[in-house]
């Protein structure tokens, strides 16, 4: 069923490369390890041409997202589910389910990346659909740490999969234990990093990853020998951004890091020193604050190769499909809009992130001041005008 209220039916890609983008999901199992495994959508370059739209999977793929969003939001599952029928209905992600990889390149450079706090796999696929569009093979991990809206788990009982919900966990701001609890969740989310890292390394050994619960329906030994492994690379929004620094002062098989609009308080004290991987980060002015903003500054000098940019006019979300799941006057009224104009947003992230994965600091600063500087700017602030 179509939505009544919406935009187009499919989330088309905003900065379009020269290849069709294939995706899959793939969910291993962790009771062997005495975890919950993982779970990660695979967004790749294919040369598939299919147009029927069935091939192209649901944005919401089940109504449960929804309604944990609506829990993250202080909204009943009634109102979700009229939200989900009015604008949402059968929006669809601009990928092919199923597709295989292009076999117009020899490898592919890898990129991870962490959603935000609320988010789930799906909810940065223009993002995400656009790198891969243009030869990124991104694997967007579903977060398990109770940080996701909605995400669940299969375990084998009497020969069966059966659901195990996994609902997200609401903290109230200044909590007594806000910092641990959160700190021990981007601990998760690091390991959960990892794991996506060292999977897609199995698959460009021509492994297939032992218990898998979801994806064994998919041809993975068509990745043997397909990813370049040593440029690896992590991404993440919010939440998603603290788990990108923390990934990369875990392992140095993370050779860069981008952070959008970052929330640096779960980071520790040893997270903090040891991010010492080129970073981008990618702020929006209207949402950062002095305390957030400390920690970036104890960062940054850590690499020559670190660069800071601030989007003025955008808001926080605007990394993400929300402002582009509503129409305009409903997404200024949700905040999922600012000034800036989403679709002007979005391409300079995308822009900017692929000249950053690619050429670093001096790429990204050279892109900006030729093509983003009437808004993006190299200073550095929050709410209260902070400069670094």
């Amino acid at each position: 069923m179509g939505s009544f209220i919406s935009s187009p039916q499919v989330l088309t890609r905003k900065v379009s490369g020269q290849f069709q983008v294939g995706c899959k999901d793939l969910m291993i199992d962790g009771t062997v390890l005495g975890d919950r495994g993982l779970f990660m959508r695979l967004y790749y370059p294919t040369d598939n041409e299919n147009t029927d739209i069935s091939s192209y999977p649901l944005w919401l793929p089940k109504p449960q997202y929804a309604h944990g969003l609506g829990e993250y939001l202080g909204q009943s599952p009634q109102k979700m589910n009229l939200i989900t029928s009015a604008i949402v209905g059968e929006k669809r992600e601009d990928c092919i389910e199923n597709a295989q990889l292009s076999t117009k390149c020899d490898k592919w450079p890898i990129v991870v990346f962490s959603h935000g706090l609320g988010g789930s796999r799906t909810f940065y696929s223009t993002y995400c659909t656009s790198l891969a569009s243009h030869g990124y093979v991104v694997a967007a991990v579903e977060h398990k740490d109770h940080s996701a809206c909605w995400t669940y788990q299969l375990s084998e009982r009497n020969g069966e999969l059966v659901e195990q919900p996994i609902k997200i966990k609401l903290i109230e701001k200044n909590e007594k234990n806000e910092f641990k609890i959160r700190n021990q969740q981007v601990g998760k989310r690091v390991t959960e990093c990892v794991k996506a890292l060292n999977v897609l390394e199995q698959l460009n050994l021509g492994t297939v990853p032992e218990k898998v619960l979801i994806g064994n329906d998919f041809d993975w030994s068509q990745f043997k020998n397909k990813f370049i492994m040593s440029s690896a690379s992590v991404i993440g929004h919010s939440f998603g951004g603290a788990t990108s620094l923390a990934s990369s002062a875990y392992t140095t098989d993370f050779q860069k890091a981008i952070v959008l609009d970052g929330w640096m308080f779960p980071l520790d004290s040893t997270q903090q020193e040891q991010a010492k991987q080129p970073t981008m980060f990618l702020n929006v002015g209207d949402w950062q604050w002095n305390e957030n903003l400390d920690v970036m500054k104890k960062i940054f000098p850590h690499n020559d190769g670190n660069l800071v940019l601030t989007l003025n006019g955008a808001v926080h979300q605007c990394f993400s499909d929300f402002p582009f799941i509503f129409p305009t006057w409903l997404a200024k009224k949700f905040g999922v809009q600012g000034s800036t104009e989403p679709s002007t947003c979005i391409q300079a992230a995308i822009e900017l992130s692929m000249v950053f994965l690619e050429e670093g600091k001096t790429g990204a600063q050279r892109l900006k001041d030729e093509k983003f500087s009437d808004f993006i700017s190299n200073e550095v602030y929050g709410r209260e005008k902070f400069k670094l």
